[in-house]
């Protein structure tokens, strides 16, 4: 029974340890795979909406460049003017549909991929208006051709920028969705992470407190059957040794001086008992002192 209660007492020591262990190991899991959410949230935050912002930002700003290069062309007033404002609509024209390529690849949810392709399209739309305003120049008819840039063309474009302010407007939505999902995700990881080290500390402080009282309780046994050792020795040694016994009356002296009767003595200092009794010869003794009386 003793052996069987050591070794559920060990197995209760064991469980506790390994406990706290399942929690930190727990909590590093925990973490870790908070972290790696986290960072997942941001690389998101910066692959998608806000590249997809950027690039909406860039295409509207070369729309605009083209728009004002259009001005240039109309009112080019030679073949030169005309050919480097051509140039820098063309040039412009690339980098839009770079940039639209950005956001087709990066745009995130089907709302944003229509909005982009409508975009694209709108923009795609604009280039016959373009056509036509050189044509009209080619053709020496630059009066009308001023009239369409500042009024057909003007409303197209002004359509075509509320379109990529939709989309930009869309991405940074997108963006700031992120951005809260990324913060609820670290403040719950901040709990979680609070929460298990509170319980870990809790839970160390209580088996660390248990051990001691075990440990403290074991301890005084040990030294309550030393004492009970060192006293029995001490016993022994003084049955052991030499004692002071009376000639006549047979009473012990001990250690402190006091004299006790023989039976008293021995029965205190050890596990004997006495059972009294007359001897032959004290009988025929007694008897006779009971005759001559």
């Amino acid at each position: 029974m003793v052996c069987l209660a050591n070794i559920m007492k060990k197995l209760k020591s064991s469980l506790s340890f390994l406990l706290i262990i399942l929690i930190f190991l727990l909590f590093g899991i925990v973490t870790l795979n908070g972290l790696f959410t986290l960072g997942n949230l941001t690389r998101s935050i910066y692959e998608h909406p806000l590249v997809v912002s950027n690039a909406s930002l860039n295409a509207a700003l070369n729309i605009t460049k083209m728009h004002r290069s259009m001005k240039d062309v109309v009112l080019a007033n030679s073949s030169q003017e005309l050919t480097t404002a051509l140039k820098a609509v063309a040039e412009a024209e690339q980098k839009v549909f770079q940039h639209f390529d950005i956001i087709k690849k990066d745009i995130i949810g089907e709302e944003g991929k229509a909005i982009e392709k409508r975009t694209r399209q709108l923009f795609v739309n604009w280039k016959p208006i373009r056509e036509e305003v050189i044509q009209l120049l080619n053709s020496g008819d630059k009066q009308k051709a001023i009239l369409i840039t500042k009024g057909k063309g003007a409303a197209y474009v002004g359509n075509l920028e509320s379109s990529m302010l939709e989309l930009t407007a869309y991405a940074r939505k997108k963006a700031t969705g992120l951005l809260e999902l990324a913060e609820a995700s670290q403040s719950r990881l901040e709990k979680i992470t609070l929460t298990l080290t509170s319980v870990g500390v809790f839970l160390s402080l209580v088996i660390a407190f248990i051990a001691t009282s075990r440990l403290q309780k074991a301890k005084n046994r040990i030294l309550d059957q030393n004492n009970k050792l060192q006293k029995a020795l001490d016993e022994i040694k003084t049955l052991r040794g030499i004692i002071p016994i009376c000639s006549y009356c047979k009473q012990i002296r001990d250690d402190k001086g006091s004299w006790s009767r023989l039976e008293a003595y021995i029965c205190n200092h050890s596990e004997a008992q006495f059972s009294h009794g007359v001897c032959p010869e004290c009988y025929k003794k007694q008897m006779k002192e009971l005759d001559q009386e």
